[in-house]
């Protein structure tokens, strides 16, 4: 049942009040969604790009906006879901605005909408729109929230779109193979508009879609690739090569990867924007993202990661497996009812000493029973201990470790969250 409007300015009245709007979280589609975008003339006039994908979206859109800041632009950057607070979702300059100004845009969005029904994501995406046409930024990052086709991001025209990964997530929305999902995250590519699909070996519907609609396409391995050395790394792209480049500060190899689109996306950008290597350098190195193989301590080794799908849990394995001090390895870990378990913690199964598992916070979470019983169900053997909530979960597994122990907190955004809440 809908809440009454808020009468107060608390921005956490209204993320709860439009997070009752509409009775389904997630809806198909964006008639709805452009009817507002049409209401409020919500019409930018500077560069957009889109970036949609399983894994790595979010990393991507940090790298871009982190290079861009320091070429001297202003950048207006929106991702989702937060680990903290809502606020870290819309930046402007790499810092996250203030309630005040979020509330006010929310309330202007809800008050042009009329009767028309928006999800707590729609709202926030077109909310975020306006703020960044209000700071009249220079270029606006979008992340998908999920899909791309039918994604809220998507009712905005992007000069260029990067589709980062692909792989099994959110099936009961997208499909129920790579094939379909493809489809679907290429629904942000645009005729005749630059399309970056940064995957080795991408699925065909997406490849089809780009040809199909006369995207200019630009694939990893063809139009541009990196190079790596021992300490830095070449850039080598269709018209530009930029040589002992260093690598981020963001760990695990899989941002390479990211990279590469991202340093793709600048170089298309730079037939039309001043973007100098040194801008490139102090981007890579000051580029910040919580939650991502993020070390928190190094005694004992502890790494937080948001991975909720299988192929993040893999990249996070091989990070913890080569990096990983010689003591026990203690895993923190909780996910949402439609996550798989089995394909998460599968990597993890020979790897982890002891499981210390409880149900998130959120009315869909995955119960802790079937968690341990998913968990058991692949080894009998396993050691768990369950607690009332994550945070007491994390901190009995921090009290029994040793300086020479390791600690991984992992399975979804709110997993991370609670576990290290300051």
């Amino acid at each position: 049942m809908p809440i009454e409007r808020p009468t107060s300015n608390l921005l956490n009245d209204w993320l709860a009040y439009i997070d009752t709007i509409n009775s389904k979280s997630i809806l198909l589609g964006l008639d709805r969604v452009r009817q507002v975008k049409e209401l409020c003339n919500l019409n930018p006039t500077f560069n957009i790009i889109l970036v949609a994908g399983t894994n790595g979206k979010g990393s991507s859109c940090k790298f871009l906006e982190s290079i861009l800041s320091h070429a001297g632009f202003k950048v207006g950057c929106y991702t989702s879901p937060h680990l903290f607070n809502f606020n870290e979702r819309i930046n402007i300059d790499k810092k996250p605005l203030s309630d005040d100004l979020i509330v006010d845009s929310i309330k202007f969005i809800d008050d042009s909408r009329g009767k028309i029904s928006l999800t707590y994501f729609e709202i926030t995406t077109l909310a975020a729109m306006n703020l960044m046409i209000k700071a009249n930024v220079d270029i606006a990052i979008l992340e998908v929230g999920l899909g791309g086709r039918h994604d809220a991001v998507n009712v905005f025209e992007p000069e260029i779109s990067i589709v980062t990964s692909v792989s099994l997530d959110h099936q009961e929305y997208l499909g129920d193979t790579v094939e379909k999902i493809g489809y679907e995250k290429a629904g942000i590519f645009r005729k005749n508009k630059n399309a970056i699909i940064n995957i080795d070996n991408p699925p065909n519907s997406i490849l089809k879609y780009a040809k199909d609609i006369n995207a200019d396409i630009s694939l990893i391995g063809n139009e541009y690739k990196i190079k790596c050395h021992h300490k830095n790394f070449d850039y080598i792209g269709a018209k530009k090569i930029i040589v002992e480049l260093p690598y981020p500060n963001i760990q695990g190899q899989h941002q390479i990867t990211n990279i590469a689109g991202v340093l793709r996306c600048i170089e298309i950008l730079s037939d039309q924007l001043d973007i100098r290597k040194e801008a490139i350098v102090n981007g890579l190195l000051n580029c910040n993202l919580k939650g991502r193989i993020e070390i928190t301590s190094k005694n004992p080794y502890i790494i937080a990661d948001v991975a909720h799908n299988q192929e993040a849990a893999l990249s996070l394995y091989n990070f913890i497996y080569k990096s990983k001090k010689k003591g026990k390895v203690y895993a923190v870990f909780s996910v949402l009812e439609d996550k798989s378990i089995e394909d998460i913690v599968a990597p993890f199964m020979e790897l982890v000493d002891e499981w210390h598992i409880s149900k998130i916070n959120s009315l869909r979470a995955r119960p802790t029973i079937e968690i341990l019983n998913i968990i058991k169900s692949i080894k009998d053997d396993a050691l768990i201990y369950t607690s009332d909530n994550l945070h007491k979960a994390y901190m009995n597994a921090y009290d029994k470790s040793s300086v020479d122990d390791n600690i991984v907190v992992f399975g979804s955004f709110f997993t991370v969250s609670e576990c290290l809440i300051r």
